[in-house]
């Protein structure tokens, strides 16, 4: 019993401590990477289901990732945009979980399951939140075109401000 409690008591330092211990430093405030290609992906989701972002699509995309700090960040922004644009919007969710040590991954995939119905990629090594020069404990949101495009990224909760520069660029490519 004492033993099972301080595991449990391990799992929670050390699930505190690996986003912060692992953020990504340096990333440049200023996005060059406007009016870029995106490139292709596959991740797995918390079902261990292979997902592959390529283009061209249906629908622009949007992407919004985010890791622990981040994640609390996510819903509002699926909630603001839904309520806009409904389905002629794809909404990914991706989890940015660097450093998570392959002993714990079950536990994430098995939270992620029960908090999250809805596909969220998991991104364990950090290559995607790379690619899209995320920020650490916050909601980095990717709009891209049906070409593939990235049209804008916002990084931050929901604001007035942000909603419009996300929803300016979604009008421009739907």
């Amino acid at each position: 019993m004492v033993r099972k409690a301080a595991a449990w008591l391990l799992l929670a330092a050390l699930l505190t401590f690996i986003p912060s211990r692992t953020a990504h430093a340096g990333v440049p405030t200023a996005d060059n990477l406007i009016g870029g290609q995106s490139q292709t992906f596959t991740l797995t989701d918390q079902y261990n289901r292979p997902r592959t972002i390529a283009f061209p699509t249906d629908r622009p995309l949007v992407l919004m990732l985010g890791d622990r700090g981040g994640s609390e960040q996510i819903e509002p922004w699926v909630r603001e945009l839904y309520q806009r644009y409904g389905d002629s919007i794809e909404i990914q969710g991706i989890a940015i979980l660097r450093g998570v040590p392959a002993p714990i991954r079950p536990i994430i995939r098995s939270q992620l399951r029960s908090r999250a119905p809805k596909s969220v990629l998991l991104d364990w090594g950090g290559a995607i939140a790379d690619m899209y020069r995320c920020q650490s404990e916050v909601c980095n949101v990717v709009v891209i075109d049906r070409q593939g495009r990235i049209s804008t990224i916002v990084r931050g909760g929901v604001s007035p401000e942000r909603a419009r520069l996300v929803c300016q660029a979604l009008d421009r490519i739907r």
